[in-house]
């Protein structure tokens, strides 16, 4: 593995966690009636390939947005447009 895969894996890594994370945040500030994160931040994340991170969010033990319609269908349609290109980073670039 070259340095490039460790650094995508890393960051693959990290933008999933930090939007797990921005979904729990989000999920608290809900229940505080705190400021929340706007849904497009949410769907930057996922689009910036942190779409596994924000779907882990919509299910246990979260549950976060998972009744939203948009959620149900963008989240999963963003994890394949995520899994296609990083199959086309991983087979072209490396």
């Amino acid at each position: 593995m070259n340095l490039y895969q460790k650094i995508l894996i890393g960051y693959v890594l990290a933008i999933n966690s930090i939007a797990y994370a921005i979904m729990w945040y989000d999920k608290y500030q809900s229940k505080k009636k705190g400021n929340r994160v706007p849904e497009k931040n949410l769907f930057f994340l996922a689009f910036i390939l942190g779409a596994v991170g924000i779907y882990l969010g919509m299910k246990f033990p979260l549950y976060h947005k998972a009744a939203k319609q948009i959620f149900k269908i963008g989240i999963p349609l963003l994890i394949v447009a995520n899994s296609l290109i990083l199959y086309y980073i991983s087979t072209y670039l490396f």
